[in-house]
């Protein structure tokens, strides 16, 4: 038996083989498609990204996505509880969802359900393989035997030397889900800008740049990648919406400018996907340094 054990949420980008390693847990977020409710994991069940992808580049087609809500989060923890085990909660960041609140709230709801029981929830400030940088990070510590109160408080250390650096290929969908401006998409989309964007130590997203053109704006995430501390993890998620040659591209570039280091390649689940839109690219690792926005 486990010390504790740990639930991220399904934005987290996790295979079943890394959940069943490491014997995590699931709290799913769900989106809409043109008015039906999808979830953002199922286990054992592939998801097919490139059809995902492929209606959201339809721009008729309605797309939208939903928080956890306190409900949903004592579903999956109660279990848990009842088995005589505490529960360390590692999920979206607040800059970027209400589902951290709504973890929080469930968890209240479930300390006075089972007081001898400690329930602890970490705001991962992250975004989609960052939460599952995280994550791992906290397996790892778990396993090595720290308790549920030592591995929060390293996480809450460690969660602003995860990097994001990615770039959106259609400003469209950041339009659409209220996170950017009609003016500078239709500029961004006319002058063929590509912006560079971070998330920041709050666990929003910034701008911290453009590039004129594609290739520049994948050179840019390559670049990126010279914070890393490969003490820590040499480990590079390369996170794609529809976009593997894109993300090839990159792979190809790390391995050839920052020797010793691993990309790997994941595709961006659904419930991300829909505000960042196909086309786009993440590079997400451990860095050398804190997030300086």
């Amino acid at each position: 038996m486990y010390k504790f054990q740990i639930v991220t949420d399904s934005c987290a980008n996790l295979t079943d083989a890394v959940i069943e390693k490491y014997n995590l847990h699931i709290l799913n977020l769900s989106y809409l498609l043109n008015g039906e409710e999808k979830v953002g994991y199922i286990k054992g069940q592939k998801i097919d990204h490139a059809d995902f992808y492929n209606k959201l580049r339809d721009k008729n087609n309605k797309a939208s996505t939903s928080q956890a809500t306190p409900a949903s989060t004592i579903d999956v923890a109660r279990p848990i509880l009842e088995a005589g085990e505490d529960v360390l909660f590692v999920v979206l960041s607040s800059g970027l969802s209400g589902t951290f609140d709504a973890v929080q709230q469930g968890a209240k709801t479930l300390l006075e359900e089972f007081p001898e029981r400690k329930i602890i929830c970490v705001d991962s400030l992250c975004a989609t393989s960052g939460i599952g940088a995280l994550v791992l990070e906290a397996a790892r510590l778990r396993d090595e035997g720290k308790e549920i109160g030592e591995v929060a408080v390293v996480l809450d250390k460690i969660r602003h030397n995860v990097l994001h650096y990615f770039t959106i290929d259609d400003l469209f969908h950041l339009k659409r889900g209220g996170r950017l401006s009609a003016v500078k998409a239709i500029m961004g989309s006319a002058l063929n800008v590509k912006p560079l964007l971070t998330v920041s130590k709050e666990g929003k997203l910034v701008p911290i740049g453009k590039a004129r053109g594609r290739v520049k704006a994948l050179d840019g995430l390559v670049d990126a990648v010279s914070a890393i501390e490969p003490s820590v993890s040499s480990t590079v998620y390369i996170v794609h919406a529809d976009v593997e040659k894109d993300a090839e591209y990159c792979a190809a570039q790390i391995r050839e400018k920052h020797k010793g280091l691993t990309p790997e390649i994941v595709e961006l689940n659904p419930v991300i996907g829909i505000h960042s839109g196909p086309g786009t690219v993440a590079i997400i690792f451990f860095g050398n340094k804190e997030r300086d926005v």
